[in-house]
């Protein structure tokens, strides 16, 4: 498998014990999901083979930042597949991606994320939407998201990560990254930057996707 996907495979984890066949479905009980993750993007915080609960739907607003969220893969070849990315941007602000990210001109201080933004991924925005969101991948050398297929709505949030209850030995709740931002960005460093894909603009093929609700990644 890629470790340019951040797959999220649902694990019917009793069924599994039961000598079932793991699939790749999508579970719901009351309001959440359970999932396993696929894939090196959003590493080290979280890691192939983890299993997590996910509350259905997106976060606060207000405490959205930092949190991490599935989504689906809104591009042709991405086959619909979910992705877990991390809220990097939020309503009403101007991003720049490539070197770093900068959020409204400051340099954004990202303890979680790691790995170079590729030249080709390099994002610039002037403002996203009141019902926008801005994902990454903390890999951000190793990973789709909004840099590939642009902002995302609030109604494309299917989950928001809370918990992860296996390995035992890494089992806790998952907490929003802190926002941490410095003064005035140095521009100079930044090399060029290219429009984001506009969020309907998904209709043009940039890197293959794997199914993760049928068949196998």
């Amino acid at each position: 498998m890629s470790t340019h996907r951040a797959l999220l495979l649902v694990p019917p984890l009793l069924a599994a014990a039961a000598g079932v066949a793991a699939g790749v479905t999508t579970l719901a009980r009351r309001g959440w999901m359970r999932v396993e993750v696929a894939g090196e993007s959003m590493t080290p915080a979280l890691l192939p083979g983890d299993f997590l609960i996910l509350r259905r739907g997106a976060p606060e607003r207000d405490g959205a930042f930092g949190q991490v969220v599935a989504t689906r893969d809104p591009r042709p070849e991405g086959d619909g597949r979910l992705l877990l990315k991390r809220i990097v941007g939020l309503p009403g602000e101007a991003l720049r991606v490539g070197g770093g990210v900068q959020v409204n001109g400051r340099a954004l201080l990202e303890s979680y994320a790691h790995g170079e933004t590729p030249h080709e991924q390099h994002r610039g925005i002037n403002r996203l939407g009141n019902d926008e969101y801005f994902l990454l991948g903390d890999h951000r050398g190793a990973s789709t998201d909004s840099r590939d297929f642009g902002p995302v709505r609030v109604d494309r949030i299917e989950g928001t990560a809370t918990l992860r209850y296996w390995p035992l030995a890494r089992a806790g709740r998952l907490r929003a990254a802190e926002r941490r931002l410095l003064g005035l960005a140095d521009r100079a460093d930044e090399g060029p930057t290219s429009p984001l894909v506009a969020p309907h603009q998904h209709d043009h093929p940039t890197d293959a996707g794997h199914p993760t609700e049928s068949g196998n990644p």
